[in-house]
């Protein structure tokens, strides 16, 4: 929780946050798929640091990873674009 701020008038206001529907809804939706890219990530380390044969066969691994990677990054640009956009305005 953020320390409450003084305002103009010697009184002090809680800061918030607010999510919007479709923020919400983004974050909902977008949560698992980061999650499992980031699951899909540390196993592809994890396979090639201690088996020789996924790091000769890493490249279809690889390939997977970067498919899951379009998604996400999409999914967080639009997550966090709404959130510039309200900190300009405040």
């Amino acid at each position: 929780m953020a320390a409450p701020k003084e305002n103009g008038n010697g009184g002090k206001r809680r800061e918030s946050v607010t999510l919007s529907g479709k923020e919400l809804i983004i974050l909902i939706v977008f949560t698992p798929v980061v999650f499992v890219w980031l699951f899909l990530a540390a196993r592809i380390i994890w396979s090639a640091s201690t088996n020789p044969n996924t790091l000769d066969n890493i490249e279809g691994l690889l390939t997977a990873l970067a498919v899951i990677t379009i998604p996400v990054s999409t999914g967080l640009s639009k997550l966090f674009e709404g959130s510039g956009e309200r900190d300009k305005n405040d």
